[in-house]
C-alpha cells in the first residue's frame, strides 16, 4: 500500500476550502448573504481528521491554520490553535464520533465552530477593538446545515480515489 496514494485529494479539498472562505460574493448581491457564510476550513479539517486520524492531524491542522491566518490577516497562530483544537476532538474522539448519527455529528459540528468562532472574536476583540456581536451563531448554523452535505460529497470522493 502506497502512503501518499491520495494526499493529493486532502490537499485539493482544503485548498477548495480555502477558496471557499475568501471568495467574495458578487457586487449586485445582497450584502447580508456575507454573513451566512460556513465556516468551510474547518468543517474540512473536521471531516478528514474524524475519518484518517493516522493522515491528518494536529499538525497538519496546525500549518493549515497558519495558512488560513494569512489569508484572513488575523494574528499569526489563531486559526491554527482553533483548527487544531477542532482536530485535536475529532481526533480524540474519531471512533465515537464515526458511530454517531448525521444529527448528533451536526451537534457536535456546531459547538466547535460556535466555541471557535467565539473565541475569534474574542481574540479580535482584545487585538483590533472589534466588539462582540451575536454574529458567531450565524456561521455556526450554516456550517451545521451544509455538514451533512459536506460529509456526503467528502466521502464520496474519498471513496472513488480509495483513499486510506
Amino acid at each position: 500500500m502506497n502512503p501518499t496514494q491520495g494526499g493529493w485529494l486532502i490537499l485539493v479539498t482544503i485548498g477548495a476550502a480555502m477558496i471557499l472562505a475568501i471568495g467574495h460574493l458578487p457586487e449586485s448581491w445582497p450584502q447580508w448573504l456575507g454573513w451566512i457564510r460556513p465556516v468551510w476550513i474547518s468543517l474540512v479539517i473536521f471531516y478528514w481528521v474524524m475519518e484518517l486520524p493516522h493522515r491528518v492531524g494536529l499538525v497538519s491542522a496546525w500549518i493549515v491554520g497558519l495558512c488560513v491566518d494569512v489569508l484572513y490577516a488575523d494574528p499569526l497562530g489563531l486559526n491554527g490553535f482553533l483548527l487544531a483544537a477542532i482536530s485535536y476532538v475529532a481526533c480524540r474522539f474519531c471512533e465515537r464520533l464515526r458511530m454517531y448519527s448525521m444529527v448528533q455529528q451536526c451537534s457536535v459540528v456546531f459547538l466547535l465552530v460556535v466555541l471557535s468562532e467565539a473565541v475569534r472574536m474574542l481574540v479580535q476583540d482584545l487585538v483590533w477593538d472589534r466588539g462582540w456581536t451575536w454574529a458567531v451563531i450565524i456561521p455556526a448554523l450554516t456550517s451545521t446545515l451544509l455538514w451533512p452535505f459536506v460529509f456526503l460529497v467528502l466521502h464520496r470522493l474519498r471513496v472513488q480515489v480509495r483513499v486510506e
